[in-house]
């Protein structure tokens, strides 16, 4: 009798209501996941996959998989997110902004609707590359002829697909404003960065071959004859990318972080030596 009661009791509760938490709702949609892929790359690590209103990210690993959670609901109500068609969104430096679409009702992904599957996947996701890019770095020394002692370092770059722009951060038409240095032995980042919080430079980038260099303050820190590579520090151009988005990942298009490196960057990278003075 007690247990027929108990069964009674639960019938009768409002219909909107859910008496075991409306935070851990048994079968409740709430996970995004999928396989991004990188034509004529194996390596897919580093694709920043972020839900636009909910602020939630992850990284690829390097097969492409990704897996999103969405916050519980009651987190959702703080943040005034818990129905909307939200945009999620596939970043790199230099492969192709891929934007799909995400439907969420009462909390939870409507799976079968917008572009996620009846399983909560995301289906079709090719970034195709939007620029290549090279760089190149040498460190003459104070004698040697035709070159500016101490590091200097050309970053070379060619659009794949017509409208490429790219950001450069305290840049110019012929100059970056920062560049990582990395010991290609112990993977120590060494962050370069010219003064000034001016707007960045935007360049449009062509079918040749377009450079911009750029000299390092650099001193002790870089050892003799001790391999590094050198990567540009600069951004794809979306005017109507959200700022949330490289908030959630800790950096800005300003100033220069080593979590940068997080992001998906492909490109030909040059490694240069320190000769040691006799």
């Amino acid at each position: 009798m007690i247990s027929c009661c108990l069964f009674l009791s639960l019938l009768l509760l409002p219909a909107c209501d859910n008496p075991f938490g409306e935070d851990e709702i048994e079968g409740e949609n709430r996970v995004l996941s999928g396989v991004v892929s990188l034509p004529g790359m194996q390596n897919a690590k580093g694709v920043y996959v972020w839900l636009d209103g909910v602020n939630v990210g992850a990284f690829t690993d390097e097969s492409g998989a990704f897996r999103l959670t969405l916050p519980p609901r009651s987190a959702l109500k703080a943040a005034g997110t818990v129905t909307g068609d939200l945009d999620l969104y596939f970043y790199t430096i230099n492969h192709l902004l891929v934007v799909k679409k995400v439907i969420l009702r009462d909390g939870a992904v409507l799976y079968g609707s917008g572009d996620v599957d009846r399983n909560g996947e995301i289906k079709n996701v090719s970034l195709p590359k939007s620029f290549s890019v090279e760089t190149r770095a040498v460190y003459p020394l104070p004698h040697e002829t035709g070159y500016q002692s101490g590091l200097s370092m050309t970053a070379h770059f060619i659009a794949s697909l017509e409208g490429t722009k790219i950001s450069i951060p305290n840049g110019s038409m012929i100059l970056l404003g920062g560049c990582f240095v990395i010991n290609v032995e112990t993977d120590e980042v060494y962050l370069y960065q010219l003064p000034g919080t001016g707007a960045p430079f935007i360049a449009s980038l062509g079918w040749r071959e377009q450079q911009w260099s750029f000299y390092p303050s650099s001193g002790d820190e870089i050892l003799y004859w001790t391999p590094y590579r050198v990567i540009p520090f600069i951004f794809p151009y979306y005017p109507d990318l959200p700022k949330e988005l490289l908030q959630s990942i800790g950096v800005s298009e300003t100033t220069i972080s080593e979590k940068y490196l997080n992001i998906l960057f492909s490109g030909e990278f040059g490694q240069f030596e320190r000769p040691e003075e006799r």
